[in-house]
């Protein structure tokens, strides 16, 4: 129940973020930014309980749904995309959490598959002009490369901004300019967002920072404590020990 409840709670605040970011970068038209927001939401299952994924269609100016992204519940990653004919795309792995049948993405969700290595994050422009450019992509689902940097770009915008402080910061400031950019010395958070994340709960149960990841943390990170993980963490995801070995598995 109160995994629900944090899972209710990350939802909610992405939602609340796109469905103000739709007010100023795509759309022209507060009330067709305030139309897309109300597509937005995790759908029900037939118990009425919130589904896997959130459902985020990406409209543009005119009010056309450019392409839809898939987002997963729990932990704000992305499970796939519609283009604007409404077929949808998965990530290998993913395609069970999709509304509808499914094409397979021939890479995986990672920066690694998306962009070459996490050294490569910097190097995307962030802001309204790629925003608008990353759903034009996704729309037609055409050229591999182009569609790998589309899915990264919005990756970063739609989720890395509500897991990090300092990389929501960042696109906010660089909004308008269309440059913002993933800080080198941040990437160490993004790499180790769900350790930090569990160093920081467990600290909060035991009232005392000092877990099998804390060193870690402190030589690639520079997170020393519970204060600095708090500065630096803005979405909380609870895994579990071994739940947070199989993901940096996965992403290996």
């Amino acid at each position: 129940m109160a995994k629900d409840r944090a899972s209710s709670s990350r939802v909610a605040l992405l939602l609340f973020f796109l469905a103000l970011a739709a007010s100023y970068t795509i759309h022209a038209d507060p009330a067709a930014a305030a139309a897309a927001a109300a597509q937005c939401g995790p759908p029900a299952d037939d118990d009425g309980e919130a589904a896997a994924v959130v459902i985020i269609p990406l409209v543009n100016g005119e009010g056309n749904v450019e392409a839809v992204l898939a987002v997963q519940a729990h932990d704000l990653s992305l499970a796939g995309f519609s283009n604007r004919s409404g077929h949808w795309h998965a990530f290998p792995g993913h395609d069970h959490l999709l509304p509808g049948r499914s094409t397979p993405l021939p890479f995986g969700n990672t920066y690694r598959d998306l962009i070459g290595w996490l050294s490569n994050l910097p190097s995307l422009p962030l802001g309204r002009g790629p925003a608008a450019w990353a759903a034009s992509v996704l729309s037609s689902a055409g050229d591999v490369e182009a569609l790998k940097r589309a899915l990264a770009t919005q990756t970063v915008m739609a989720i890395e901004a509500q897991r990090l402080r300092p990389v929501g910061k960042a696109v906010v400031e660089g909004w308008e300019s269309s440059d913002a950019r993933v800080a080198p010395e941040h990437l160490a958070y993004v790499e180790h967002w769900d350790t930090i994340c569990y160093e920081l709960i467990r600290a909060r149960r035991t009232g005392k920072w000092g877990g099998p990841f804390a060193e870690l943390l402190k030589e690639r990170a520079g997170i020393r404590g519970e204060k600095d993980a708090v500065a630096v963490v803005d979405l909380v995801v609870n895994r579990t020990l071994p739940e947070l070995l199989i993901a940096h598995a996965r992403s290996a």
